[in-house]
């Protein structure tokens, strides 16, 4: 689980290096769905979600490391409509694999007869959902002060999400083995 934080750790925040036209993410997304994949590998075992992430993880890791050497060698970003849509499809994707990891926790919980701090994983999410949501109704209604509001409610959002999922990540870590069925001889 420590691996699905560290995952979205590098999905969630971005720490931009800019010279000229070419700009660095020195925590690269793509680098981010690529651990989420291996941890979902991993977990695949603990909830059947983690199988249905994994090929949209590579789907978005593969999208990110596109933009991340085109923006590295600056032919890539812009302000036009199509940035925006390609921006947009790749938010729904985040969504997607965000909202697995989620539901993974909560089958997790169910199955283990344990709190994984799910509840709060969930929440998150809908404050980031509803970030997302907002933040595109800003920007098709212009309007900076909105967008500003919404650029606090996507950090809250954000910083909730990542404490939730290292919490979730450290009482995973202390729960027995799972029992596969199989009994000592």
């Amino acid at each position: 689980m420590k691996t699905v934080f560290w995952g979205f750790f590098f999905v969630l925040i971005n720490f931009n290096l800019t010279v000229n036209s070419h700009t660095v993410n020195l925590l690269p997304t793509f680098v981010g769905y690529l651990l989420l994949y291996r941890a979902a590998g991993e977990l695949a075992g603990e909830s059947g979600r983690f199988k249905t992430l994994r090929p949209f993880a590579v789907a978005v890791a593969v999208y990110t490391g596109i933009l991340w050497v085109g923006d590295l060698l600056g032919v890539a970003g812009g302000n036009s409509w199509l940035d925006m849509l390609l921006g947009l499809a790749a938010t729904v994707l985040s969504l997607i694999v965000s909202w697995n990891v989620v539901q993974a926790v909560l089958e997790m919980e169910s199955a283990r007869g344990t709190d994984l701090n799910g509840a709060s994983l969930r929440t998150a999410w809908f404050v980031l959902l509803a970030a997302q949501i907002v933040g595109y109704a800003a920007i098709l209604l212009f309007s900076p002060g909105l967008a500003l509001l919404v650029g606090i409610a996507a950090l809250v959002g954000i910083i909730w999400f990542l404490a939730a999922l290292w919490k979730c990540a450290k009482r995973y870590e202390g729960l027995p083995p799972k029992d596969t069925g199989l009994e000592e001889l």
